[in-house]
């Protein structure tokens, strides 16, 4: 195998590291964070960096012409303004500087691409891969001079950043910075700087081996801390890998057997009916999905499939005292979580406890919920995880805060709403099995505290007409009681 071979294939294994990584922190991206969509841009910018990159050198490598794929290589640029949104989106995600970084630096360097793909203003037609040799553009050099001097600006950003960073919030972002310094540092001085000197026999596009470091500490670091669990995008992508295997195996299978029998255009027609009944109208699929997540995850998420369950069994439950142990019965027995308290809205205003399961939350029975958590809630309008508020709120904030949810044991805080009103708050402690919630776990017990939300006001509604009825036959029966009375003292006068 000769160099520009060796030098092309690993690219697109990098590329497409990235590609993957980008789709699973959008397709993960439920809070709708702008961190995650501008880390997503970054890797997508790279992966098409990578990509183009090896296209030149393969196509250098079979004798064709990679001019044009020199030229695309300059989409390298556009992860720039992504990692100074990222920086900046971390500090708030309203930041203003992080949107006129967007606007500028997007449009500039989307100009800058055209410029390269359309003219000879950046890259000349000599442009030699090995040796390398370039006649560059009049305006290429200005250009990487620009690119590194924003590089540079980035790691000074991140720098200042992280001196600022504690806790959770330093560790659980810590791998990126190191991936982004690792990419921003050689890249300034490969496709910056040192081409700005000459080269000295650098060719640009090879910058991208240093984007997989930062893949590499990227995937890591969202594995080490459960931003969410990989091995469920693992296992959802080999389902899809084996259920598409395996139907194009019985379609093929059954049009063979079918094709000699009849003509050709109705053998693919009935077998790709066949195929599709089997696949669709039977257990098939399911089974096949069950199979594959169970050999991924090792039945590690079967209390998912419990919560479901117990989605359904809520709404036909009536009595209110039953209905509250089940939905934190289910709960703690699921999860296994060591804490489970149930607060509701009382005639005053406040969210009282009204029944829990747990030793802390044994101890609070009556008290009311502190009006913080509460505005969090109402604010948040979903389920909050107490670690993601160290991320989200001031350090003042974030210490009253958790000081309140440690105290009631609550690692996750879940709103009870009934017709748009916050009628209650679903508080859940830590996993017994020692792991960290991951978003899958917050979406479930959400569409839970939804469904609780309507049953415990059907509850109520059941028992106000329970103790009417009550009153009702009571009042009868004193009526009946005073009528008999009277009949008898009419008739002993």
């Amino acid at each position: 195998m000769n160099l520009p071979l060796i030098l092309g294939y690993p690219l697109l294994i990098v590329a497409g590291l990235e590609i993957f990584l980008g789709a699973v922190l959008l397709r993960q991206n439920r809070r709708n964070s702008r961190v995650n969509k501008a880390v997503a841009i970054f890797s997508f910018a790279s992966a098409a960096f990578s990509l183009s990159t090896a296209t030149m050198y393969l196509r250098y490598a079979a004798g064709l012409d990679h001019l044009m794929y020199a030229r695309l290589s300059w989409v390298g640029w556009l992860s720039i303004p992504a990692a100074l949104q990222f920086v900046f989106y971390l500090r708030s995600e309203s930041n203003r500087t992080a949107r006129i970084v967007g606007w500028v630096l997007y449009v500039f360097w989307s100009i800058v691409l055209l410029a390269s793909l359309f003219t000879d203003l950046i890259v000349t037609d000599h442009y030699q891969l090995i040796p390398f040799e370039n006649s560059p553009g009049p305006i290429e050099k200005p250009l990487r001079l620009i690119g590194g001097t924003l590089i540079v600006w980035l790691m000074v950003e991140i720098v200042r950043l992280r001196k600022h960073l504690t806790g959770i919030k330093r560790a659980q972002l810590n791998y990126f910075f190191h991936g982004t310094l690792i990419f921003a540092t050689l890249g300034s001085l490969s496709a910056g700087f040192l081409q700005v000197l000459g080269g000295f026999g650098f060719e640009p596009g090879l910058t991208a081996y240093f984007s997989f470091p930062w893949v590499v500490l990227t995937f890591y670091a969202i594995t080490r801390y459960r931003l969410f669990d990989i091995r469920i995008v693992v296992s959802n992508t080999l389902t899809a890998i084996v259920l598409f295997s395996l139907f194009a195996w019985a379609h093929v299978t059954v049009y063979h057997m079918l094709e000699p029998v009849i003509d050709g255009s109705v053998a693919l027609i009935l077998s790709l009916s066949l195929v599709v009944l089997l696949f669709f109208g039977t257990p098939l699929s399911s089974r096949v999905k069950l199979l594959v997540q169970r050999t991924v995850l090792q039945d590690k998420y079967v209390y998912q499939d419990i919560l479901r369950e117990s989605i359904k069994a809520i709404v036909t439950i009536l009595d209110f005292d039953e209905l509250l142990d089940y939905i934190a019965g289910t709960i703690k027995r699921s999860l296994q979580a060591e804490n489970v308290g149930l607060y509701l809205k009382s005639s005053d205003g406040e969210y009282v406890l009204r029944h829990g399961m747990g030793g802390v939350v044994r101890t609070l029975q009556g008290r009311s919920l502190d009006p913080a958590i509460i505005e969090l809630v109402q604010q948040a309008g979903h389920g909050v995880v107490r670690e993601e508020l160290e991320r989200i709120l001031p350090d003042d904030g974030f210490s009253f805060l958790n000081r309140n949810l440690r105290e009631i044991d609550a690692e996750l805080v879940i709103p009870l709403r009934y017709k748009g009103q916050l009628e209650g708050v679903l508080t859940v402690g830590q996993k017994g099995s020692g792991q960290h919630y991951i978003q899958s776990d917050i979406d479930l017990l959400d569409a839970l505290a939804a469904h609780a939300a309507v049953a415990i006001e059907n509850a109520k509604l059941y028992e106000t007409a329970r103790h009417a009825q009550e009153s009702l036959q009571e009042s009868e029966a004193r009526l009946s009681q005073m009528a008999e009375q009277s009949i008898r003292k009419y008739l002993s006068t």
